[in-house]
């Protein structure tokens, strides 16, 4: 093969998978300078309060109860079952209807034999008729007795619903909170660590200008400080991201917490004691809005089941009309090709009538059967679904009374670990600085410091988290 023909033949190649690139690659999204992200208008937006520059945790529990749309659409859930509840009353009223018709009746005779003109005729009847009828239902064995009692335990179970969510919601927002000043407290940390090494950095340079130490050494606060660096960016990572959840569970438009609004330090490290995990028991059972809406729930799926039993008896109705025409007719005599208006006729008709019907379905395919039979079972499935979030409730505050017990041992433990390893790193530092302690000594008691107070700040946050829970558990808010 000639060296030009195999040129022509990579290039052609070359050039097909160039162009096949560029034809499946898409050009990205031009940023836009306008504000199309949203639709909202700047009044419509849900903003912090201008007033606030330092959110505390029952500021924000309260600005998501008014602003989370979530919980919000529990309150039009109760709307629903509430207008579904009195609906109900409706099947006790009489049903009144009007209506309404208006008609044109063409009809023709061509009678051959006898052969006669009144055998031959041609009619039109026009008519008008509006009327007002209507049933009342006077007795259905009880069902809508039971259709109504179902329908206002519904709404019972709906209300309660709508308290469990604000439950959820107050722990949800005490979870995304305490996350937001565990990373505040990692920012913290990470900088005073930076500072100690940076101040390290400038003292141990000019003893190494003067020769007193080696370069060693300088590097070594150099990648300590860079350390303390990254862990300060991964620090601040976790800021933004735990404010952009809480501002979420907020409701808040912008989806993040201005830069201008500050949290409270971190909560003293030192708990509170607990009762025994008996009194948090009863007042979970007594109080927890999730099993109060199971309970309605449980209601509810009875009087279902009774209506469903009552469908197998009679009916008895009262029915009634009221109605008012009006009748005109023309008849014509055809005689050949011509015709003659022989008749005319109209009328007024009133009418009224009422009456008393009853009825008994005494099969219809076992529909009736089995609609009871869901009905048990739908019923069955509420009161064990109860049974089952009982024991729920109980694993809950137990396992939450128990994290807290856990925790504040925990954080009693580190808060002496802690003293002791700052007073353990001073001593090495000064041993350090007179030269009697070697340079990995200090990094090791420095970085048991910094992992001594993360450790610190996280189980403050882990017993804040599990007293969070147990409040939810119990819902003692």
């Amino acid at each position: 093969m000639k060296p030009r023909l195999v040129y022509l033949l990579l290039t052609a190649a070359v050039s097909s998978v160039l162009f096949a690139g560029c034809a499946s690659y898409k050009k990205p999204f031009e940023a836009t300078t306008k504000n199309s992200y949203t639709t909202l208008k700047p009044e419509e937006k849900v903003l912090l309060p201008n007033n606030i520059r330092t959110l505390t945790l029952e500021q924000a529990q309260n600005i998501a109860l008014n602003n989370n749309p979530t919980f919000k659409t529990k309150y039009f859930a109760i709307a629903a079952a509430r207008a579904r509840y009195y609906q109900s009353f409706s099947s006790y009223y009489p049903t009144v209807g009007i209506g309404m018709s208006i008609g044109q009746q063409f009809s023709r005779n061509y009678a051959v034999q006898p052969y006669n003109a009144a055998n031959r005729t041609r009619s039109q009847n026009d008519s008008f008729n509006i009327g007002v009828s209507g049933q009342w239902l006077l007795f259905d064995s009880f069902v809508r007795e039971m259709n109504m009692l179902s329908a206002r335990h519904s709404w019972k179970a709906s209300v309660a619903e709508e308290d469990d969510a604000r439950r959820l919601l107050l722990r949800a927002v005490a979870y995304a909170y305490n996350d937001v000043q565990l990373a505040a407290a990692q920012q913290r940390i990470a900088i005073a660590d930076m500072n100690y090494s940076a101040d390290l950095l400038k003292d141990t340079q000019l003893k190494f200008e003067a020769g007193a130490v080696p370069l060693s050494d300088v590097l070594n606060f150099k990648i300590r400080y860079n350390n303390g660096e990254s862990d300060l960016i991964s620090a601040q990572y976790s800021y933004a991201a735990n404010k952009y959840t809480l501002a979420a569970l907020l409701g808040l438009a912008d989806g993040t917490i201005p830069d201008d609004v500050s949290f409270p330090e971190m909560p003293s490290a030192e708990g509170e004691v607990l009762p025994d995990v008996s009194v948090f028991l009863d007042t979970a059972l007594a109080n927890r809005p999730d099993l109060r809406a199971y309970r309605e729930t449980v209601e509810s799926a009875k009087f279902s089941y009774w209506s469903s039993l009552c469908a197998f008896g009679p009916s008895v109705s009262a029915d009634y009309s009221l109605s008012y025409g009006h009748q005109r007719g023309i008849t014509r005599y055809l005689d050949g090709y011509f015709g003659r208006d022989s008749s005319k006729s109209q009328k007024n008709v009133g009418t009224f009538s009422y009456g008393l019907s009853a009825s008994w379905n005494l099969f219809e395919g076992g529909k009736t059967y089995f609609n009871a039979r869901a009905s048990q079972a739908a019923l069955a499935q509420a009161e064990y679904s109860l049974a089952e979030l009982w024991i729920s409730v109980i694993t809950d505050v137990r396992s939450a009374y128990d994290n807290y017990i856990t925790y504040l041992k925990q954080v009693k433990l580190f808060q002496k670990t802690f003293e002791l390893t700052k007073q353990t790193r001073d001593l090495v530092e000064e041993e350090y600085k007179a030269g009697n302690a070697e340079l990995t000594r200090l990094n090791e008691a420095q970085k048991d410091l910094v992992n001594a107070e993360m450790n610190l700040v996280s189980s403050v946050v882990k017993m804040n988290q599990a007293k969070a829970q147990l409040e939810a558990a119990v819902n003692l808010r």
